[in-house]
């Protein structure tokens, strides 16, 4: 075994598939989608070079600016609602003594559940006529409280933000409590020694220490608002009037209903630049540092 471990040849091995994989599955399509991106192709007949010009196109498509901003719409949101609100409920359940396991397998449930099925659930839970919450609004103050949530432009982006973070704020929350339980108690101890308590604790101790998990937690949100597509996809498919269209949802209409696949190729390629782009901002400016307990 010692002599296996010492040969090069093994760990070739092992990595030269991956590599592959790698190769196959993330650098090719990137590469391909790329090169499409510089034809006028229907997927059908002949391509046409148009050289960038898919990409100056980008930047006089109203639509598609929309999309981008909907895409930040979604990012903000998250950063602004679905962080702190993970914080809070990770923080309140590492508090408590008694079925902390029930808690955290509680809120961890609707991430389980596809995407698909949580935008039915909510579909039929928004429903004007049938829904749970209009039903709730009658109660409370008549047919005049009742909403056409996925049919109002103002309503229905948050409508599915809504729905977007019951599903995925559990991964968020396990993952954060894990940091918050991982903080060593002789920590907490000295703080309240020096007069530290209370949500002062929290403040001073507990989030500088959990600091890396936060920056893995914005780097998770950034990333998934700028390519988020099922949900949107299946609630209201962009819609009413382009108000929740995202660029995925976008790309998806040009490329595969107006066959016009090289400009699609040029959205999935812009989508992969800014990702990539404010991944690589957010890790500069948040430069993950090893926290020394």
């Amino acid at each position: 075994m010692i002599n296996a471990l010492r040969n090069p040849w093994t760990y070739i091995a092992f990595v030269v598939p991956t590599l592959v994989l790698y190769m196959l599955f993330f650098i090719y399509p990137v590469v391909v989608s790329f090169i499409y991106g510089l034809y006028q192709w229907d997927g059908v007949s002949q391509k046409a070079f148009v050289g960038i010009d898919n990409f100056k196109r980008l930047l006089h498509d109203s639509t598609f600016l929309k999309a981008l901003g909907n895409n930040m719409y979604f990012m903000a949101f998250s950063l602004i609602v679905n962080i702190p609100l993970v914080l809070l409920i990770s923080i309140v359940i590492s508090k408590v003594r008694r079925l902390r396991g029930f808690y955290k397998s509680a809120v961890f449930v609707p991430v389980v559940i596809s995407t698909a099925t949580v935008a039915i659930l909510f579909g039929v839970l928004y429903d004007y006529e049938s829904g749970l919450f209009n039903h709730v609004l009658r109660a409370i103050g008549g047919d005049g409280w009742a909403r056409e949530w996925l049919s109002k432009p103002k309503l229905a982006m948050l409508s599915i933000l809504i729905a977007n973070a019951w599903q995925n704020i559990g991964f968020f929350i396990v993952l954060c409590l894990a940091a918050v339980l991982n903080v060593p108690k002789e920590i907490a101890d000295a703080a309240k020694i020096d007069g530290v308590n209370g949500w002062n604790e929290t403040w001073l101790v507990t989030l500088p220490l959990i600091r890396p998990i936060l920056f893995v937690m914005l780097l998770l949100t950034v990333s998934g608002t700028l390519k988020v597509l099922d949900i949107v996809q299946i609630m209201t498919n962009g819609g009413p009037f382009r108000s929740t269209e995202v660029m995925s949802t976008y790309m998806l209409k040009v490329g595969f209903r107006s066959l016009e696949l090289g400009y699609g190729s040029a959205i999935g390629v812009a989508m992969f630049v800014i990702t990539l782009l404010m991944s690589g901002i957010l890790q500069r400016i948040a430069r993950s540092e090893e926290v020394q307990y």
